[in-house]
Formats: structure tokens, C-alpha cells, sequence
């Protein structure tokens, strides 16, 4: 049977879908846009990265190539930048905002920050919580359902509960990673205003970057969040 809350559910996870079509787009649009424009200082993406970390006394970091498009990341692990076909000694818009956006993770793991300590301890565990989160709720509702006679049907109730906590710890992982991605673009974007690599018009086009690099992450949150409240919804109906 189902409620309005369901159909409620499913419009919005439809309009998030839709929002998500749209976020990919534009950001696909705007890298291929400014990956064809230099950047007015002519400056590098290895050399902007490098001036960024030598600056702030971030030292002992490798910059490396890495295949792909949009595949930059910085691994704390290893010790090292990662940039990509499209990054790699390039000096256009698209490609020293990106560096400057990965080099920022490297300053906020230099800094110490909580914010990305916390993520790196929610990581391992993130891919495990958010797939059976989902699953353990549903075989707790499913355990309610079947034993509301008997006197034990608290069991799927607590079940679901754990199942509801696992997954939180997804959501969690969002909020923080969504709050770290955002600062790493403000670093990068400061960077590139500080150091004078770009100006003016160019500028504002490295934080459109940059944002809708960001606004991804939002999505991922929104949906991860509306699936939370779903299963709260599920749990709390056969309680």
C-alpha cells in the first residue's frame, strides 16, 4: 500500500535527478568553455600549484600526471597532487583553477584541519555504511511487519535503527566533504586573486568553475539526505 508520502518521495528523488542532469551539464560546459581560454598571467597549473603550497609552507608534495578528464584529486596518503589530462601543464581558466581547488585539500591537510580529519576517518567505512544502512533498515521494517504480533516485534525496530545509524554516518560524510570541497574552492580561488594569476572577467570564470564543481557534492548530499528521511519515514510507519 501506498501513502502520499511515497509518491511525495519519489517526485522529489525525480526532481533531484533532473537537478542533477543540470548541475553535470553546466559544469561540463563551463570546463570545456575555459579550458579553451589562457589564463591572462600564462601561468601553469603545476607551477600555480607549486607557488600555492610554497607559500604557505606546504612542502614535501608531488605533483604527478593522472589519466582522464576531471580525474584530479590530492591523495594525503601518498603525498601527492594528481592532475589530470585536461590539468596537467596547462594555463588556462579551467585548468589552474583546478589545481589551485586540489592544491587547497593539500593546505587543508598541511593545516590540520578537523574538517578533513573528519572525513578521513568516515571514509573507509562510507561505501559499507551507505549500501547496508539501506538494507538492514529494510529487513527491520520487514521483521516489524511480520512479528507487530507477537510480543519480540521490537526486535526489527531496533534493527532498522541500527540500519538508520549506519546510514547516517553516510550523510554525515556528505555534510563534511560538501563543507571541505567548498573551502578548497574558496583557497584555490583567493590564490588565484592573491597571486594575481587571473583578473577581472577571467576571475569570475574560475569561480563559476569552481562552484559548479562544488554544486555536485550539494546534490550528493540532498539525495543522500532525502533517502535518510525515507527510511525514518519507513521505520517510524510500522513502530
Amino acid at each position: 500500500m501506498y501513502y502520499l508520502g511515497d509518491y511525495f518521495f519519489y517526485i522529489l528523488m525525480i526532481v533531484l535527478f533532473v537537478i542533477s542532469l543540470a548541475v553535470q551539464g553546466r559544469l561540463k560546459s563551463l570546463v570545456s568553455k575555459y579550458s579553451k581560454v589562457m589564463i591572462s598571467s600564462g601561468i601553469t597549473s603545476n607551477e600555480a600549484v607549486a607557488q600555492m603550497l610554497r607559500e604557505n609552507d606546504a612542502g614535501g608534495i608531488v605533483i604527478k600526471h593522472i589519466d582522464g578528464e576531471l580525474t584530479d584529486c590530492y591523495n594525503s596518503k601518498e603525498g601527492t597532487i594528481s592532475l589530470s589530462n585536461t590539468t596537467y601543464g596547462q594555463n588556462s581558466i579551467t585548468a589552474v583553477a583546478i589545481a589551485a581547488h586540489e592544491a587547497g585539500h593539500a593546505l587543508q591537510d598541511a593545516s590540520g584541519m578537523g574538517a578533513y580529519r573528519v572525513r578521513q576517518f568516515l571514509a573507509p567505512a562510507v561505501n559499507i555504511c551507505s549500501r547496508l544502512g539501506v538494507y538492514v533498515t529494510i529487513i527491520g521494517v520487514m521483521i516489524t511487519y511480520m512479528a507487530s504480533r507477537y510480543r519480540y516485534s521490537n526486535l526489527g525496530y531496533t534493527i532498522s535503527t541500527i540500519g538508520i545509524v549506519m546510514y547516517s554516518v553516510a550523510v554525515l560524510f556528505y555534510v563534511v566533504t560538501l563543507w571541505i570541497e567548498r573551502d578548497a574552492s574558496r583557497r584555490g580561488w583567493k590564490a588565484m586573486q592573491q597571486f594575481g594569476w587571473a583578473t577581472g572577467d577571467q576571475l569570475a570564470a574560475a569561480k563559476k568553475v569552481l562552484w559548479a564543481a562544488g554544486d555536485t557534492y550539494a546534490i550528493a548530499l540532498a539525495s543522500s539526505a532525502l533517502t535518510l528521511i525515507r527510511l525514518l519515514a519507513m521505520r517510524g510507519r510500522r513502530r
